[in-house]
C-alpha cells in the first residue's frame, strides 16, 4: 500500500510538471507569434513608405501605400506600465488596433539619419512572456523616402 502512495505521489508530480510547462510553452509561442506577426507587418509598410511624418521612442507615424493609395500609418505604443501595447492604425492614428500586448518598455523605435533624412528605423519589441523577457530587434531600411531639396 505505501508504495502504491509513493507511485501515484511521484505520477502526480510528473503530471503537474507537464501542465506548468505545457503553459509555459503556450505562453512564450503565443506571445512570440503575436511578435513575428506585427513585426513583419510593421517592417513591410516601413520599406514602402514614402515619408516619416512623426518619429518618437514610442510612435512612428509615416505616409505610405495602403492598398495601392497612399495613407497615414501610426504604430505606437499605449500604456503606463509594463506590459505595454503595441497599436497601429492606417488611418492616421484614428482606430488603433492592438497587435502585441506584452511589451516589456515603451521605447521601441530608433532612428538613423544620414544627411538630413531619416532613412533607417531600428525596431526594438521586449516580449514579456510568463517566465522571462525576450527581445526581436531589427533595423529597417526606409527605401522610399528622399531627402528634401
Amino acid at each position: 500500500m505505501a508504495v502504491m502512495s509513493i507511485v501515484a505521489t511521484a505520477v502526480m508530480a510528473v503530471a503537474m510538471r507537464t501542465f506548468s510547462t505545457t503553459s509555459t510553452i503556450t505562453n512564450r509561442r503565443d506571445v512570440l507569434a503575436d511578435a513575428r506577426i506585427a513585426m513583419d507587418r510593421l517592417t513591410k509598410q516601413l520599406r514602402q513608405g514614402a515619408q516619416l511624418d512623426q518619429q518618437t521612442p514610442s510612435t512612428v507615424s509615416f505616409t505610405g501605400y495602403i492598398d495601392g493609395r497612399l495613407g497615414t500609418i501610426e504604430w505606437t505604443v499605449t500604456g503606463t506600465k509594463a506590459p505595454y501595447t503595441l497599436e497601429y492604425s492606417t488611418n492616421g492614428g484614428a482606430n488603433l488596433v492592438p497587435v502585441v500586448t506584452s511589451l516589456a518598455d515603451s521605447a521601441i523605435f530608433t532612428y538613423t539619419t544620414h544627411g538630413s533624412v531619416v532613412d533607417q528605423v531600428t525596431v526594438r519589441l521586449p516580449l514579456q512572456t510568463s517566465t522571462t523577457t525576450v527581445v526581436m530587434t531589427t533595423d529597417v531600411q526606409l527605401r522610399n523616402v528622399q531627402e528634401d531639396s
